[in-house]
């Protein structure tokens, strides 16, 4: 062999640059991953809102949608961090604990439906119900062991949304970002929705794109002599639901940017959740904004209360029919069908229920084709993950809202103290429709509502620790002088 040259050796520039890459992937690794890891909610919110909900991969199927598939690769990533050490946070946070409890009742549903087994009682479908069908108890069980198993996947994604916004948010920069970039979308979809509702447009078969396919047509709604607007969601409802929810968001950016545009997105947002012509979003948005009005300086109330009536003169104005249509939908509801159904659902889910009281019969596994139509997610809840997964799931919410308000006590900058209260609103607010339809049926609710969490969980983070929330703390003065004087408003 030859003796290598000294040509053959690494020059000093070549050893220094190779020093300056190793220190920089240090310090990424020693950050806890912080860029990709902000880059996955973002990504997420972008096929969820602007992907019509019902292309999917095809050798997937229901659960193969662009997002959840994200979602489940965000969860992987979450675990392979966490695992590896180089998440940056460690140890049992409320977020961590409430997601494995949650995690253990569904296991715990999916075991008990698999074994005492499932069977069809001939008198609980609804006569009126065109999805009901009688089928075999062996064809049955397949069925709902492949729905169990698209609970499995559903449930995936939405951990892995809620833990990575939670634990990927190192600042209230970042929130401000991710909430940014979520308002971003939802004016693309309300833009879309407007288009939808004067044209009658189908805006989601527009979309042809290689690789995924629609399980189900698109329809067109209409009700009363308006559209109803859907855009990429799978119901009017669904799309109004979460544009309410979203609503908090868009006015948190409107007051503190203090813009056209900010205002602009802030009423796009609202009305084109009222052109869903939803009942279930009037109460979202109603919730959503009396939690904003509750939290509010008294100036900004009054504010409110004097823009409120002159913004539904103008919109009566604008859109003739649609506030009329609105108004009808509470003012009928004693004569109204959907409500008399929903009602009738009491007795059948007490029955039901008291069969499997504890646990239920499995996420996913009550499916209108062979059971019956429930349009309630907490009698949903009863049915599916029983007594304790409902109990899990309401301890995982409830702890979310806490964790938004409390990090907004713990804040003195207005901005932060403004974002902290919208996300609660929001999450509030999309709370409120799980008594009013099945929510999580609906990918783009069960979504925002998952993100939503993950943002109160993320607020939370920050605020627990001084050296990443930009003097925006009460505390920030004694802990830090210089950065107590640097303003959010000003840092974003």
């Amino acid at each position: 062999m030859s003796r290598p040259t000294d040509a053959d050796e690494p020059s000093a520039t070549s050893r220094s640059r190779r020093g300056r890459v190793g220190a920089l992937l240090e310090r990424m690794v020693r950050r806890g991953s912080h860029l990709p890891a902000i880059l996955v909610p973002m990504a997420y919110v972008t096929l969820l809102l602007l992907l019509p909900s019902r292309l999917v991969v095809p050798q997937i199927g229901a659960p193969g949608t662009p997002a959840n598939l994200v979602a489940i690769t965000g969860l992987v990533v979450w675990v392979c961090l966490t695992v590896g050490g180089l998440n940056g946070r460690k140890g049992w946070t409320p977020t961590r604990a409430t997601v494995a409890l949650f995690t253990l009742a569904v296991l715990a549903s999916l075991l008990s439906g698999n074994q005492y087994g499932w069977y069809q009682p001939a008198d609980i479908h609804q006569r009126s119900d065109r999805l009901w069908r009688s089928v075999p108890l062996d064809q049955l069980s397949v069925a709902l062991d492949s729905a169990g198993a698209r609970g499995l996947l559903a449930l995936a994604g939405w951990m892995g949304v809620l833990l990575l916004t939670a634990e990927a948010v190192r600042s209230w920069r970042d929130l401000e970002r991710v909430v940014g970039w979520v308002v971003g979308c939802a004016t693309v979809v309300a833009v879309l929705g407007v288009y939808q509702y004067f044209t009658g447009d189908n805006v989601a078969a527009w979309y042809r794109i290689p690789g995924l396919s629609t399980i189900l047509e698109q329809n067109t709604f209409t009700r009363s002599v308006v559209n109803r607007v859907v855009v990429t969601a799978g119901h009017p409802i669904e799309l109004g639901v979460v544009m309410s929810a979203l609503l908090p968001l868009a006015l948190h950016r409107a007051l503190h940017r203090r813009t056209v545009m900010g205002w602009a997105q802030s009423a796009m947002i609202g009305v084109v959740a009222l052109m869903s012509v939803s009942r279930s979003a009037v109460v979202v948005m109603a919730v959503a904004l009396l939690v904003l009005f509750l939290g509010w300086p008294p100036r900004r109330r009054l504010a409110a209360l004097v823009i409120l009536p002159v913004a539904a003169v103008v919109a009566r104005a604008a859109l003739p029919g649609l506030l009329g249509t609105i108004q009808s939908l509470f003012t009928n509801l004693a004569d109204d069908p959907s409500v008399a159904g929903r009602t009738a659902d009491y007795d059948i889910v007490a029955r039901a229920v008291s069969e499997r009281p504890l646990f239920g019969q499995g996420l996913f596994t009550w499916v209108p084709f062979y059971f019956r139509t429930i349009d309630n997610q907490a009698l949903m809840f009863l049915l599916e993950l029983g007594i304790v997964g409902t109990a899990a799931f309401g301890l995982l919410v409830a702890t979310h809202l806490a964790l938004a308000l409390v990090a907004r006590s713990r804040l003195a900058d207005d901005r932060a103290r403004d974002l902290a209260l919208a996300v609660a609103a929001g999450l509030f607010g999309i709370l409120a429709s799980y008594v009013t339809f099945d929510a999580l049926s609906f990918r783009l609710v069960a979504g925002i509502t998952f993100l939503l969490a993950g943002l109160a969980g993320g607020g939370w983070h920050v605020t627990r620790d001084p050296s990443r929330s930009t003097g925006v703390l009460r505390d920030a003065g004694q802990r830090n002088p210089r950065r107590a004087l640097e303003p959010l408003s000003e840092t974003v």
